[in-house]
């Protein structure tokens, strides 16, 4: 166990490991809390990153960096790819920018970007919907914002085929050292509620259509911040599948979805 904010620690853990590989997911991805708590928000998103590189320095490891759509503004209208300028237009999203500049002033590190993740381990919006739409409970979800939803399982296996065909010394020979990583296709809140109920046979008036603006986070989001990638197919030989097909295979895959408690949760719609 190591506190990534603990510069000396980090370093002493690094030395002690001696890793060849190291996957950095950690951070403070509550958007609506970094905006009410910057500092935490700098110190979790960027100063550990920032320690993480300068431990690696003098090692011979490879550092893979999870990053985040919300590095966009949204005004594109259409999916970012690797040659697009970010824009951030939250704590959280100018934190998280900040890390990957981090990140990449480690000469062996590749910033990996995804997009609204769903899969184990922690409640997220997928199970958030299932839990009220099999509880018979309206859910709200946002018709004004476009993301990729991606299932960790199939992010984490891409991740696993990058670390086949790149290492630390191929690194510098890469298209690009920040690559998009997430579900092929991209689409609203308020349709992946939609095809949420639809395959679990319930009503889709059950998913009310409202605007970001209309719950008043604390935290602007991006309106669109869907993915889509110029150089993961020529390094791994394909994109990830839909989001809806790794969606299904999530729901068919396990059972914990089916055992939630009804009346799980609130009114929460996601990040």
């Amino acid at each position: 166990m190591c506190d990534l904010r603990d510069a000396q620690r980090t370093r002493a853990v690094i030395r002690e490991l001696r890793p060849d590989v190291v996957i950095h997911a950690q951070a403070l991805s509550d958007v609506d809390r970094c905006e009410q708590e910057p500092a935490l928000a700098n110190a979790m998103n960027a100063e550990t990153v920032a320690n993480l590189a300068q431990a690696l320095d003098a090692t011979r490891s490879t550092l893979v960096h999870l990053s985040t759509d919300y590095v966009f503004d949204g005004a594109k209208g259409s999916p970012y790819d690797e040659l697009d300028a970010p824009h951030p237009i939250s704590v959280y999203g100018r934190s998280k920018l900040e890390g990957e500049r981090m990140a990449l002033s480690y000469a062996a590190s590749v910033v990996i970007r995804p997009s609204t993740l769903f899969g184990p381990g922690r409640m997220n919006f997928c199970d958030h919907v299932v839990a009220r739409v099999k509880a018979g409970r309206t859910v709200e979800a946002f018709i004004d914002q476009v993301t990729s939803p991606t299932y960790t399982e199939d992010l984490a296996e891409g991740i696993g085929q990058l670390l086949g065909v790149i290492d630390r010394a191929s690194i510098t020979a890469l298209p690009s050292r920040i690559l998009h990583l997430a579900n092929d296709g991209s689409c609203s809140r308020y349709e992946f509620a939609q095809r949420i109920a639809e395959l679990l046979g319930a009503s889709r008036a059950q998913i009310r259509a409202i605007r970001m603006a209309e719950q008043g986070r604390p935290a602007p989001r991006p309106p669109f911040s869907g993915l889509t990638t110029r150089y993961v197919p020529r390094l791994i030989g394909r994109r990830l599948r839909p989001w809806d097909e790794a969606f299904q295979a999530y729901l068919a895959s396990t059972d914990r979805l089916h055992n939630i408690a009804p009346g799980a949760g609130s009114g929460w719609t996601g990040c």
